[in-house]
C-alpha cells in the first residue's frame, strides 16, 4: 500500500462499515413497514455486503499481519463463499430496484453461482491455492480454475448488460436512467476488478497483492451506495411511516381519475390511504391477498410509483 498507510486505510474501511451498519438498521426498519419485493431486495443486498465487508476486512487485515495456517485458510474460504452470495444479492437488488423480476429470473443466477462456488473451491483446495500466494505449478487444474473464474465474471457482466438494455427501454427520464444504471455499472466494474485480482493471486507476491488489494473499488462503491440509500431512506422516512398523514377522500378520487384507475383499484387505494395492510384490504373487500397485490401493482404502474409509501406521498400532494 505505497500510496496510503495501513492506519488510514483501516480507518476508511472501518468508517465505511460503520456507515453500512446505519443503512442496515434503516433498511430493516423500512422493510418491517414495506414488505414488497423492492425492499426485500434492498435488505438482502445490504445484509450480504455488510457481512462480506466485515469478513473481507478481517481476512486481509490478518493477511497483512502474516497470519498463516488453518485460520488464514478458513478466512479466505469464507470470504470467497460470501463473495458469491454478494454477487447473487447484488443482481437480485438490481432486478428488484428496476422492476425486472418478470424478465430477469434470479433462480438461474443462484444455480450458476452455487455450481461455480462449489467447483472453484474444490479446485482451489486441490491446487493448494490457499496454502500460499506464491505461484503454483502449471497444470490442467489451474487452467480449468482460471477459465471457470473468467466464465463466471463474463456471465455476471452479461446479465448486467441485459439489465442495462432493459433499463434504457423502461425509463424515459435521463435522471432515472443515470441513477439506476449506476447500480449496474458498479457491479460490472467490480467484476472486472475481481478478474484482475484473481489473475494476480497466481503470479504476485504477498506484498504486491496487498498493494493491489488497497485499490479494491468495493470500498468506494459501498460508501457511495450507503450515501444513496441513506438519501433513499430519508425520502421514505421509515421512522415516521406509521404516522403518515391520511389524505382526504377527494384527493384519492382525484388521483384515481387523473391516472385512470378502475373502481376496484380506487377501493384498494382508498384502503391503502387509511393505513390498511394487504391482508386487511383483502378481508374488507372479500378478495384474495394475491388479488390485492395485483391491484396494488397496477396502481403503482399507472401512477408511476414504486411502492405504497410513494403512492401515498403522491396522494398527499394532490391538489
Amino acid at each position: 500500500m505505497a500510496f496510503i498507510s495501513n492506519n488510514i486505510y483501516n480507518f476508511i474501511y472501518i468508517a465505511v462499515i460503520v456507515l453500512g451498519g446505519v443503512t442496515l438498521t434503516l433498511s430493516l426498519i423500512l422493510y418491517a413497514k414495506e414488505r414488497d419485493a423492492r425492499h426485500r431486495g434492498i435488505v438482502f443486498f445490504i445484509n450480504a455486503i455488510f457481512v462480506y465487508m466485515i469478513i473481507d476486512f478481517i481476512t486481509y487485515y490478518c493477511l497483512g499481519e502474516k497470519i498463516k495456517g488453518n485460520v488464514m485458510f478458513s478466512l479466505i474460504t469464507v470470504s470467497d463463499i460470501l463473495f458469491c452470495g454478494l454477487v447473487v444479492a447484488w443482481i437480485y437488488f438490481i432486478v428488484m430496484m428496476l422492476g425486472l423480476g418478470e424478465v430477469v429470473k434470479i433462480r438461474p443466477v443462484v444455480i450458476i453461482t452455487v455450481v461455480y462456488a462449489l467447483v472453484s473451491q474444490i479446485l482451489s483446495v486441490t491446487l493448494g491455492r490457499y496454502d500460499s500466494y506464491i505461484m503454483v505449478e502449471s497444470g490442467i487444474g489451474k487452467v480449468v480454475l482460471q477459465i471457470l473464474n473468467v466464465a463466471y465474471v463474463v456471465v455476471v457482466i452479461a446479465i448486467c448488460i441485459r439489465c442495462l438494455l432493459l433499463l434504457f427501454k423502461k425509463y424515459n427520464s435521463s435522471r432515472e436512467r443515470m441513477m439506476n444504471s449506476m447500480l449496474v455499472i458498479g457491479l460490472i466494474g467490480y467484476m472486472v476488478w475481481i478478474a484482475y485480482w484473481d489473475y494476480n493471486t497466481w503470479y504476485e507476491t504477498e506484498n504486491n497483492l496487498l498493494s493491489i488489494y488497497a485499490l479494491d473499488p468495493l470500498i468506494l462503491i459501498y460508501a457511495m451506495l450507503n450515501i444513496y440509500l441513506i438519501y433513499y431512506f430519508y425520502k421514505k422516512d421509515p421512522l415516521k411511516l406509521s404516522g403518515f398523514q391520511i389524505a382526504s377522500e377527494n384527493a384519492v378520487a382525484l388521483m384515481a381519475e387523473r391516472y385512470g384507475l378502475s373502481m376496484r383499484e380506487k377501493e384498494v387505494l382508498d384502503l391503502m390511504n387509511c393505513g390498511r395492510s394487504n391482508a386487511q384490504i383483502a378481508g374488507e373487500l372479500c378478495i384474495s391477498e394475491n388479488t390485492v397485490k395485483r391491484h396494488a401493482n397496477s396502481i403503482f404502474r399507472k401512477t408511476q410509483t414504486q411502492c405504497r409509501h410513494e403512492v401515498l406521498y403522491k396522494i398527499s400532494n394532490e391538489r
